[in-house]
């Protein structure tokens, strides 16, 4: 019986120096697909203290003020096996990890108390169970950062690759509902006019390749293969978009300078849309307005009227183009409006040149 009484009085100084080497082997590995090890070491540490303790209840021995110290040598080599698993280990061995090795912590001090009241080795184990408490909060708070970090990250990408998936939208569906009219037109003349039919299909190649190119962007900036993004278009850019848009489009263009960018984008995606929205659903217009102008109270007001409503019920901005313009409008201060107006359709927004 003294032999093991013995033996489990050196039981404290083996599991200290055991788990300070490996607290210390892990430390120095630092890798990442190591990440298992400290909640695997710190369960296996643990139940080694957890069966020393038992021991010690069942058949207190004599022992010095050396193995003393030895238990608390464990006891700090166990909480910092335990820090290192709440930060590292995946959650199921890191929950593992906390349970076995922060018990055999919170019990460790029965092997040292005097006393031999319940109340007593209560009392004393929680507050021993401190230890563990602290180890956990120190190893989960930059845990919980990280994760929150990259939630954030993940969020901001979706954010972005929506904003990239309107852009598309944008650009793209102008081109090709472009494409698609003048396909349209130069069917219609081919047989009577062919060399209006000749220029047509020209305008359609240029068209198609500006739809490939602005593809080919979104795309890269998707995959994260961009490189710097170059300007959004303005206000300056206008008068570009409406020769491309050709047909009887009458047009009054405010002066692009001292427009804030992002004002001036935000016209330009306007007039853009409802331009699309003209070829898709009112292919029988004789007549586009296009009107960007200053207000006395400092606001950009954007206006695009055609004469021909859209057919049936399918009117322009049902679908998402309108919506997150309208959105946007709102984010910058203003408004925006579209529905019937006279004998045609309106779109009609109004921009603050000063941010609220």
């Amino acid at each position: 019986m003294s032999d093991a009484i013995g033996t489990l009085a050196v039981v404290p100084a083996v599991t200290a120096a055991g788990a300070v080497a490996a607290a210390a082997a892990v430390a120095a590995a630092g890798r990442p697909d190591r990440a298992v090890w400290p909640a695997r070491l710190a369960v296996a540490a643990g139940a080694v203290s957890l069966a020393a303790a038992a021991g010690y209840v069942v058949a207190p021995p004599d022992y010095g003020e050396a193995a003393g110290w030895a238990g608390i040598g464990e006891c700090a080599a166990l909480l910092v096996l335990l820090v290192a698993a709440t930060r590292w280990a995946p959650r199921r061995s890191a929950v593992a990890a906390v349970v076995v090795a922060g018990l055999a912590v919170a019990v460790c001090v029965l092997r040292f108390l005097p006393s031999d009241s319940l109340l007593d080795a209560v009392g004393a184990c929680a507050l021993w169970a401190g230890g563990p408490a602290v180890a956990v909060v120190i190893g989960g708070y930059p845990r919980l950062a990280e994760a929150r970090r990259r939630g954030s990250v993940a969020r901001e990408r979706r954010s972005q690759r929506l904003a990239l998936a309107r852009d598309l939208h944008d650009f793209v569906a102008h081109d090709i509902s472009g494409i698609v009219a003048l396909a349209q037109a130069a069917k219609f003349v081919a047989g009577t006019d062919p060399a209006r039919a000749l220029d047509a299909l020209d305008r359609v190649e240029a068209a198609g390749l500006r739809a490939l190119d602005t593809m080919d962007r979104t795309v890269a900036m998707l995959g994260d293969l961009a490189g710097p993004p170059g300007a959004a278009p303005g206000l300056a850019d206008l008068p570009e978009l409406l020769h491309r848009f050709g047909g009887h489009v009458e047009s009054s263009l405010a002066a692009p300078d001292g427009v804030p960018v992002e004002i001036g984008a935000t016209a330009y995606r306007l007039v853009q849309e409802a331009l699309t929205n003209v070829h898709r659903h009112a292919p029988a217009a004789t007549a586009v307005r296009v009107v960007v102008s200053r207000t006395p109270g400092r606001e950009l007001a954007v206006t695009v009227t055609n004469d021909a409503p859209a057919p049936g019920t399918a009117t322009p901005g049902n679908g998402t183009g309108l919506a997150d313009l309208r959105h946007r409008a709102h984010l910058l201060g203003g408004t925006l409006r579209a529905g019937p107006h006279d004998h045609g359709w309106r779109v009609a927004a109004v921009l603050p040149l000063d941010r609220p």
